[in-house]
């Protein structure tokens, strides 16, 4: 007698579906699969032409999609929860911005960059935009309170933005840390790391002390970068690197691969002065 196994859809990747932003009129559905590398209950979230699989596990969950010419067959990232809203988040961050590159989409960054403008207005925030033809590039620029930001396309057919943070030198270290979280993978429930002698300077440390688990790197003149091999990656330079580190200690930061869905999900963060 052969015995049928019957899969079922975890109802957490219903509700991730449900939060997730639809391409046109296709909106995101989940159904059971069966994954070659867990037992444990997945799903198979698509809308029809982007496929992210998600598997439940006790206190996490695991993603895999298409990358590189291979199929989902291994977990690319984890997510430090069950908890839809993470997961849908880390879709948007990380396995969107790879999927929409692979399908190429129709929408390029430079023609989001221009529907934009809508947006920001209808948040009250006055925004800029120019093109140079010559190097292919499109930006957007606005303030943030008092700091200077700007989106740029650094490939006008890669579905992803670049994001300058106080290239004006109006950045400030307080401000930034209200920022840097909104680009980083979900902090795990004990995200605390030794802070050995391997990051030196004030404004490095405090950096890194608070934001540990985004992978952070030194590197010449106490700048730090941080990112893996998906999802925002970014540059920090800290000119007084040295120096102790205070809420108006001065920065500026370059954070590139940032996904059109994923920037759209943190737009009022990016927008309100009091963020």
């Amino acid at each position: 007698m052969t015995t049928t196994l019957t899969l079922t859809t975890p109802r957490a990747a219903h509700r991730t579906a449900s939060l997730l932003p639809p391409a046109g009129a296709t909106r995101w559905q989940a159904t059971a699969h069966r994954t070659t590398y867990t037992d444990r209950p997945a799903a198979l979230i698509s809308d029809g032409t982007r496929e992210v699989v998600a598997a439940f596990h006790s206190g996490h969950t695991t993603l895999s999609w298409a990358r590189n010419g291979e199929g989902a067959t291994y977990p690319i990232v984890a997510v430090p929860s069950n908890e839809p809203a993470l997961i849908a988040r880390e879709i948007m961050r990380s396995a969107l911005p790879d999927l929409d590159t692979l399908h190429t989409l129709n929408r390029t960054a430079a023609a989001f960059l221009d529907d934009l403008r809508g947006q920001f207005a209808a948040r009250g925030v006055r925004s800029n935009a120019w093109s140079a033809h010559g190097t292919g590039t499109t930006m957007r620029t606005w303030r943030r309170g008092r700091t200077l930001l700007s989106l740029e396309t650094a490939h006008l057919h890669r579905p992803t933005l670049d994001l300058q943070y106080g290239d004006d030198g109006s950045g400030t270290l307080a401000d930034f840390e209200t920022l840097l979280p909104l680009f980083l993978p979900a902090a795990p429930r004990s995200p605390y790391k030794p802070l050995g002698d391997e990051i030196t300077g004030g404004i490095p440390r405090r950096l890194y002390a608070r934001f540990s688990h985004a992978l952070m790197q030194q590197h010449a003149l106490g700048a730090l970068s941080f990112g893996n091999r998906v999802g925002p990656k970014g540059f920090i330079e800290t000119p007084d690197y040295r120096a102790r580190a205070r809420d108006h200690s001065p920065i500026r930061a370059l954070i590139t691969g940032i996904g059109l869905d994923f920037l759209t999900s943190v737009l009022d963060q990016l927008t309100d002065p009091d963020a």
